[in-house]
């Protein structure tokens, strides 16, 4: 892939992961289109000592070469991965508008994505059945309706998301730290599926391994690329709020799942109602925010079915209960069931429980 000198010049001070994001940003403003940078260095030596440090001035001036800029550009290229500047012409719009925009995205797949509507979807690692049923609805629904979702890497949310979203649409997903170090290894084989049908993206080069600290930080950019946020679930202290804290400060549209009390792991989303974010227990809520639609498959029923939904719409209920209610024996309405659930009608709720995927949350 060919770049312009500005990017080649944002790309190489990117490399240093030592030098903190304002030293990398006003050396940048001070050397972009140079093309002796060993020069400019050199003869700006003072400053630059007086601004990063002795150790550090002395790598960047010992790395300002062609050769060790080519064995970055050849890093990048080798693991496939092409590198979006700050200056690039597919850099997101979306976050030049935030007040920290990455200097780089490093991408791996369809980078033409960054083009499109986008939506972002998050919530928590640890979630219950139907929270994770919640989350695989909206994406299906969203990306049915033409929107690009945007989410992590992590296990729960993210991960019903991507799976989803994969399958009827196409996704973005922000990865916290290099492509050759993701973060949990347990999705790797996701990721490797994004690649091929969406996009992955990071602010770090491959192989920078990921820190604690980077989740919350890299949580900006998923709020910064999505026209609006949902958090489909979240405790009130979970990395999911630093999202939703985002998505706020950006002035995006936020919307949250709700949740019944005692449920810790939608405490967060509770709270973000009380706040301000808009309530949406079904995508139409944020379909019909946006004015989108898609075609609706009904999905068809058959009488012992109907009956079993009516049952269940009073409420997430044990199968003895539910048995009792239809005047059955427990094992002859297991089919029934288990049908309902292929259909996405009916979701564990808990051992032996059950509840309907569109009723108000109690898990």
């Amino acid at each position: 892939m060919k770049y312009t000198i500005e990017e080649l010049c944002l790309i190489w001070l990117d490399s240093f992961n030592g030098l903190e994001y304002k030293h990398k940003a006003e050396l940048f403003n001070k050397i972009k289109g140079i093309k002796e940078i060993k020069t400019f260095i050199k003869e700006n030596a003072k400053y630059i000592r007086e601004f990063i440090g002795e150790n550090n001035y002395n790598t960047l001036y010992g790395a300002s070469s062609k050769e060790y800029l080519d064995f970055v550009l050849d890093s990048l290229e080798k693991n496939g991965v092409k590198a979006i500047t700050r200056v690039s012409k597919d850099y997101p719009e979306e976050l030049k508008d935030t007040n920290i925009p990455p200097l780089a995205l490093y991408a791996k797949g369809d980078i033409s994505l960054l083009k499109n509507s986008k939506f972002s979807i998050v919530g928590s690692r640890r979630n219950l059945p139907i929270s994770l049923k919640i989350a695989s609805s909206f994406a299906e629904n969203l990306t049915k309706a033409g929107l690009t979702l945007v989410t992590g890497t992590a296990e729960g949310v993210d991960k019903a998301v991507l799976e989803t979203g994969l399958k009827y649409g196409k996704v973005i997903s922000v990865v916290a730290g290099g492509f050759n170090r993701i973060y949990p290894q347990s999705n790797v084989g996701l990721l490797e599926k994004v690649y091929e049908n969406g996009l992955a993206i990071s602010e770090h080069s491959v192989e920078v391994s990921p820190q604690p600290y980077f989740f919350p930080v890299r949580n900006r950019i998923i709020a910064g690329l999505g026209n609006g946020t949902l958090v489909v679930s979240a405790s009130k202290k979970s990395g999911t709020m630093y999202t939703a804290g985002y998505a706020v400060e950006y002035g995006k549209d936020l919307f949250a799942v709700p949740y019944s009390v005692g449920v810790k792991s939608g405490e967060g989303c509770n709270d973000l109602i009380k706040h301000g974010a808009i309530l949406a227990d079904s995508p139409s809520d944020i379909l019909d925010f946006y004015k989108l639609k898609i075609e609706e498959n009904k999905i068809e029923l058959n009488e012992e079915e109907k009956l079993l939904v009516k049952v269940l719409s009073e409420g997430e209920m044990h199968i003895e209960k539910i048995a009792k209610a239809l005047n059955r024996k427990t094992y002859e309405i297991l089919p029934t069931l288990s049908m309902l659930e292929i259909k996405g009608v009916v979701v564990k709720a808990g051992f032996n429980t059950y509840s309907l995927v569109t009723n108000n949350l109690e898990a």
